[in-house]
């Protein structure tokens, strides 16, 4: 491993573990097991850690979209979630704090990768009407706005997991529920094979159950 990368990854361990701002270069240099004078020789501020964060992370995505079909079938919107739950997982320290959000390279990198999932998001509700397996738009602006909620819905998961307690929910189940409904049969069909029937059915309470135990909640 080379000896940046081998600090990178010791970074990211560490800004998970007790977050970015905890950490002075002289920290991390404990961390990584080096002086100081020498962690300096190769990052000078902390700040440029963190740019070379975002290159790994930008190809891990990339690695991610490898796996893409060729046509923009709804399993890459999956794939989409799937990725971007990934990266809350490898780098849940990224996702907590706002100020890493605002950092030039990360702000750059999730600009681009939020535009980039939204339009393919959008091209796949559009092949899904042309194939018959998706609704006409019931009002103008439909399908754009569930392809941005995909998106908001995957990529704020880890923020409001700070703020409530998560049963059965999964970002991916709560993304396909708000779609779902706009499936023609032939559309459902095509779901129900591919994920089986149960799939959105075990990520909630049913409304009948609210409503007999409402009082209980």
């Amino acid at each position: 491993m080379k000896k940046r990368d081998f600090i990178i990854a010791r970074a990211i361990e560490a800004f998970n573990e007790k977050g970015y701002h905890a950490y002075s270069l002289s920290d991390l240099a404990e961390v990584c097991t080096m002086s100081r004078g020498n962690l300096a020789y190769h990052y000078k501020y902390k700040e440029d850690i963190l740019d070379d964060i975002s290159v790994k992370m930008m190809r891990d995505i990339k690695r991610f979209q490898k796996r893409r079909v060729d046509f923009p079938a709804f399993y890459n919107l999956s794939l989409e979630i799937r990725t971007c739950r990934s990266l809350q997982r490898w780098y849940p320290f990224v996702f907590r704090d706002m100020s890493i959000l605002e950092h030039s390279s990360i702000k750059d990198l999730m600009e681009q990768w939020s535009k980039e999932v939204i339009k393919r998001n959008l091209s796949t509700f559009a092949y899904g009407i042309e194939i018959g397996n998706v609704k006409p738009e019931a009002y103008e602006g439909l399908y754009y706005q569930l392809s941005v909620n995909a998106w908001l819905i995957t990529y704020y998961w880890v923020a409001q997991q700070s703020v409530r307690t998560l049963g059965k929910e999964d970002a991916e189940k709560t993304v396909w529920s708000s779609i779902y409904p706009h499936f023609t049969k032939k559309g459902m069909i095509a779901f129900n094979e591919y994920y089986g029937d149960n799939f959105l059915g075990l990520s909630g309470i049913s409304i009948s159950q609210y409503m007999e135990l409402k009082h209980l909640i």
